[in-house]
C-alpha cells in the first residue's frame, strides 16, 4: 500500500460551491471540526462564481428585507408556481422547505456582505463571486479547514454506512484519507459530459458518480435542463450564456437556415410567455432544437438569434443599460453586436445548464446510506421536471439542511478506519489508470462522448435514439479500459484528472439513458417524440437507479404531495405545458 496522508474530522464536505461552503458552515457553527475540500481553488471555482446570479424568493418577503418585491406575492403563490413548474413532480416538502428557508438564507447573505446589484418582484440579482466571497469568509472566520486543489476519487465505506473519503493532491500527487463521522456531497452536476454546456470545466459529476458506487440510489436522472440561446459560435464564446439573457431583453426573431422566425410556428400565448419567463429553457430549447434535428440549422448546427429590423437603434440603447459597452461577467461581446447590426444572426443553441436528477436524498437531505448526505445540483432536485426559479437559493437552503443533518447524525456516532482491502483496491485503480499504455486518449474520447450525449440525449429524445445513445456508451466502457495517458507521474497529471472525470461521465450517461428510456410519456425538460404526452395517471411517480454486483437496477416512488394534487388523467404535451403556464401567477423575476 502506498504512503498516504490521513485527515480526521468530524464532517467533510466534498465540492467548495454555495452548496458546499453552506454545509460546512453550519457543521462548523455547531461546534463541530469541519473540513471542506474541493478540485479546484476554493472560493475561485465550480458553478456559483460562473453564475449569473439571481436569488430567488417570494416578493413579499423580499420586500420586507427592504428591496423592490411584489407585495401581493407570498410563500404560498411562490411554492404554487415551482411545483405547477415542475410539472408535478417536485418532493413538495423539499419545495416547503425551500420558499420557507429562502428569506432566511438570502437574508444571511446580505448580512455577510454580499453585493446587491438589483431587484425584482421576485429576486436580487447579485454576482456568483460575491456570494463566494461572502460564503468564503464566513466559513474562515468559523473555523472550516480548507483542503484545495484535491481531488476525491471514490467513498469510503464500512457495511451501510460512508466513513470518509479517499483523495489524490493534485499538485503533490500524494494520496490523502479523509475519515469522518459524516460526509456532504456538492460537487454539482455533470455538465462536461454534454457540448455545448453552460457551465464550469469541472463540473463532471464526481461525487453523484462515486455515490452511486458506493452503493447510494440516485433519482430522476432523466431530467436535464438547456439553456436555450446560448452562444454555438464563435467558438472562444461558446456556452456563454450572454445571448440566452440578451434574446429575453429584446425578444427579437430566432431564425433557421430558410430565414424563417421558427417562434411564428407555435401558439402564440406559450411563446410570449416562454420568452420572458424561466419557462423559455423547456419550451425555446425544444423549439430551437427540433429545428437542428430536422436539418434547418445554422452552419455549425445552432440557430440564428436576431434583432428586431424596426427596432434595431432602440435596442442597442436597451441592451446598452444592460450591458454597458456589451460586456457581461467580465466578458466583451461587442463582435456579437457587430454581427446583429450588419443584418446578421449569432449562431445560438441550446446548451446543458441544470440537473434535476441526483443523488437520492430524503426530507433532511440523508441519501440511502447512513453517514452520506448531499446538497445542491448534486442532490436530487426538489424542481421535480422542470427548474423554474434560482439553483443558488437552492444551493444555500439545500447545503444549510444537508450539513445540519449531517451534524445531527455525526454527533451520535464515532469515527471508523476504513479496511485495508479497500484502501488497497482505490490506489490499485488509480496507479493501473497511471500506467495504462491502450490507445484512447481521454480528451479524444471525451470530445465523442460530449457529442453523442448532446446528440441522443438532447432536449428531443425517442427510443431509438436512447437505445443508439447507450449502444454508443456501451462502447465508451470498453474503451476505458484502454485509455492512454502521456505521463504517469502524480504531480498534476491533466491526463489522469479527465480519465478519472470521463470514468464518472460515462457512468453518470448510463444512468440518465437508461432512465429516460423507461420514463416512457414527456414531462418538463424529459420529451419524448413517441410518447409526446404528459401522463398523470401512470407517471407521477420518481426513477429510482442503483447498481448493485454490476447490474443496474430500476425502483419506482410515489411524489410527495403536501397541497397540490394534479388530476388524474393523461394531457398532450402543449396542452399541459399551456395548462401549467395560465395555473402560474403573474409574479416575475429570476431567470
Amino acid at each position: 500500500m502506498d504512503k498516504h496522508m490521513n485527515i480526521k474530522t468530524d464532517i467533510l464536505v466534498i465540492g467548495a460551491g454555495g452548496a458546499g461552503f453552506r454545509a460546512a458552515i453550519a457543521a462548523a457553527e455547531n461546534g463541530l471540526e469541519t473540513v471542506l475540500v474541493n478540485k479546484g481553488k476554493i472560493g475561485r471555482s465550480g458553478a456559483t462564481v460562473m453564475a449569473d446570479s439571481d436569488l430567488t424568493l417570494d416578493g413579499a418577503s423580499l420586500r420586507e428585507l427592504g428591496f423592490f418585491g411584489e407585495p401581493k406575492d407570498s410563500k404560498e403563490k411562490f411554492f404554487n408556481d415551482i411545483v405547477n413548474q415542475g410539472f408535478y413532480l417536485n418532493n413538495q416538502i423539499l419545495v416547503e422547505k425551500y420558499v420557507q428557508n429562502a428569506p432566511e438564507m438570502i437574508k444571511e447573505l446580505i448580512d455577510w456582505g454580499i453585493k446587491i446589484e438589483s431587484s425584482e418582484e421576485r429576486a436580487i440579482e447579485t454576482p456568483g463571486a460575491s456570494i463566494l466571497d461572502a460564503l468564503y469568509n464566513k466559513a474562515k472566520n468559523v473555523g472550516v479547514k480548507f483542503y484545495e486543489n484535491v481531488m476525491i476519487t471514490d467513498l469510503l465505506t464500512h457495511r451501510n454506512r460512508v466513513i470518509g473519503a479517499f483523495g489524490l493532491d493534485l499538485y503533490s500527487g500524494e494520496f490523502l484519507i479523509f475519515l469522518s463521522k459524516a460526509v456532504v456531497i456538492a460537487t454539482g452536476g455533470w455538465h462536461k459530459a454534454f457540448e455545448p454546456n453552460a457551465g464550469s470545466r469541472e463540473l463532471s459529476g464526481d461525487g453523484i458518480a462515486m455515490a452511486s458506487r458506493a452503493g447510494a440510489l440516485l433519482g430522476n436522472m432523466e431530467f436535464i435542463t438547456f439553456a436555450p440561446n446560448c452562444i454555438l459560435w464563435p467558438n472562444n464564446m461558446k456556452g456563454s450564456l450572454f445571448t440566452y439573457i440578451l434574446h429575453m431583453i429584446t425578444k427579437g426573431p430566432i431564425l433557421n437556415n430558410k430565414g424563417e422566425d421558427i417562434l411564428k410556428k407555435y401558439d402564440p400565448y406559450i411563446i410570449n410567455k416562454a420568452i420572458s419567463s424561466e419557462w423559455n429553457k423547456c419550451v425555446i430549447s425544444h423549439i430551437t432544437y427540433r429545428e437542428i434535428m430536422e436539418g434547418r440549422g445554422s452552419e455549425h448546427g445552432g440557430v440564428y438569434l436576431t434583432l428586431p429590423k424596426e427596432k434595431i437603434n432602440e435596442m442597442d440603447e436597451i441592451i446598452n443599460e444592460y450591458f454597458p459597452n456589451w460586456k457581461y461577467r467580465g466578458g466583451n461581446f461587442f463582435e456579437l453586436r457587430t454581427l446583429l447590426f450588419n443584418g446578421k444572426g449569432i449562431e445560438v443553441s441550446p446548451a446543458a445548464e441544470y440537473f434535476e436528477g441526483g443523488i437520492y436524498i430524503d426530507d433532511n437531505y440523508k441519501s440511502t446510506l447512513d453517514g452520506l448526505y448531499a446538497a445542491g445540483e448534486s442532490a436530487m432536485s426538489l424542481f421535480g421536471a422542470n427548474r423554474v426559479v434560482a439553483a443558488t437559493t437552492e444551493m444555500l437552503v439545500t447545503g444549510y439542511i444537508a450539513g445540519t443533518s449531517a451534524t445531527n447524525y455525526a454527533k451520535t456516532v464515532e469515527i471508523i478506519d476504513p479496511s485495508e482491502n479497500q484502501i488497497i483496491n482505490i490506489e490499485k485503480n488509480l496507479l493501473n489508470l497511471l500506467n495504462s499504455n491502450g490507445k484512447y486518449l481521454p480528451q479524444d474520447l471525451l470530445s465523442a462522448v460530449k457529442e453523442k450525449s448532446f446528440q441522443y440525449l438532447g432536449p428531443i429524445r425517442n427510443s431509438e435514439r436512447i437505445k443508439e445513445f447507450l449502444n454508443y456508451v456501451a462502447e465508451w466502457k470498453s474503451k476505458l479500459k484502454e485509455i492512454k495517458l502521456h505521463s504517469n507521474r502524480r504531480e498534476y497529471n491533466l491526463d489522469l484528472i479527465e480519465a478519472i472525470e470521463l470514468k464518472n461521465i460515462i457512468e453518470l450517461l448510463e444512468l440518465s439513458g437508461i432512465s429516460a428510456l423507461n420514463r416512457t410519456e414527456s414531462r418538463g425538460v424529459h420529451f419524448r417524440e413517441d410518447f409526446p404526452y404528459t401522463d398523470n395517471i401512470n407517471w407521477l411517480k420518481e426513477i429510482l437507479i442503483t447498481r448493485s454486483d454490476g447490474n443496474v437496477n430500476i425502483m419506482y416512488n410515489p411524489i410527495k404531495i403536501t397541497k397540490l394534487k394534479p388530476e388524474n388523467k393523461i394531457y398532450s404535451y402543449w396542452d399541459m405545458v399551456s395548462l401549467l403556464m395560465k395555473n402560474h401567477s403573474d409574479v416575475t423575476g429570476g431567470h
